[in-house]
C-alpha cells in the first residue's frame, strides 16, 4: 500500500509541476489519465481515513458508553450481527451498549489493529470486564476476549457491523452457560 501511495503522490506531483511550468500536455500522452487516477486514489484513501476515524469513535463509544456520539457516525438503517446480540437499529445498539456497561461496570475495549479496504474497515479488539452487577446472577468472574469486527459504510456512515469472537472462551471465563445481556 505504501508503494501505491508513493506512486500516486509521484504522479500527482509530476502533473502539478507540469501545470506550474505552464507546459502543454497532450491528451494522448497519458498524463491526464495518470493525474485522474492519482486523484481518484487519493480520494479513496481520504475516504478510508474518514472510515477509520469513524470506527475509532465507535470503539470509544463502546469503551465509555457515551452512546450519543453514535448519531454522527452511524447510518439510520444500521444493523449488527453478533453472537451475543443482533441489533436492527441504532436505538437497539445504544440500549445494548448501556446494558453491557450495567452488567460489566469495568467494561473496556481496546483496538488491537485496524485495516480499511473495499470490503469495509476491520478492527481486531480485546474486551475485558467483570460480571459483577447482576445481583444474584452475577458470577463475579472477569473475562478477556479477543475478536474482530467488520464495519460497512453507506453515505459515509457505519451501516453495519459483523462481530466475531470466541463465545466459548467468554462463557468459560465467566463460568456461565449464557452471555448476560442486561442487569437484573
Amino acid at each position: 500500500m505504501k508503494t501505491t501511495l508513493m506512486t500516486a503522490i509521484t504522479v500527482f506531483l509530476s502533473a502539478f509541476m507540469l501545470a506550474a511550468c505552464d507546459v502543454e500536455v497532450e491528451k494522448d500522452d497519458g498524463a491526464s489519465e495518470a493525474l485522474a487516477a492519482a486523484e481518484a486514489k487519493l480520494a479513496q484513501m481520504a475516504a478510508y481515513d474518514a472510515e477509520i476515524a469513524a470506527v475509532k469513535t465507535w470503539r470509544e463509544v463502546w469503551d465509555s458508553a457515551d452512546v450519543d456520539k453514535l448519531d454522527a457516525i452511524t447510518h439510520s438503517d444500521f444493523t449488527r450481527t453478533a453472537p451475543d446480540l443482533n441489533a436492527n437499529s441504532l436505538d437497539e445498539l445504544k440500549a445494548f451498549i448501556l446494558q453491557v456497561h450495567e452488567t460489566y461496570p469495568d467494561f473496556s475495549i481496546t483496538n488491537d489493529g485496524m485495516a480499511a479496504g473495499a470490503d469495509g474497515v476491520f478492527m481486531q479488539w480485546t474486551v475485558t470486564g467483570s460480571d459483577t452487577a447482576r445481583g444474584e446472577d452475577a458470577t463475579g468472574n472477569s473475562m478477556r476476549v479477543t475478536g474482530i469486527s467488520r464495519y460497512r459504510f453507506s453515505d459515509g456512515k457505519i451501516a453495519s457491523e459483523l462481530v466475531i469472537f470466541d463465545t466459548g472462551s467468554a462463557l468459560t471465563q465467566l463460568d456461565t452457560t449464557e452471555l448476560p445481556h442486561t442487569a437484573e
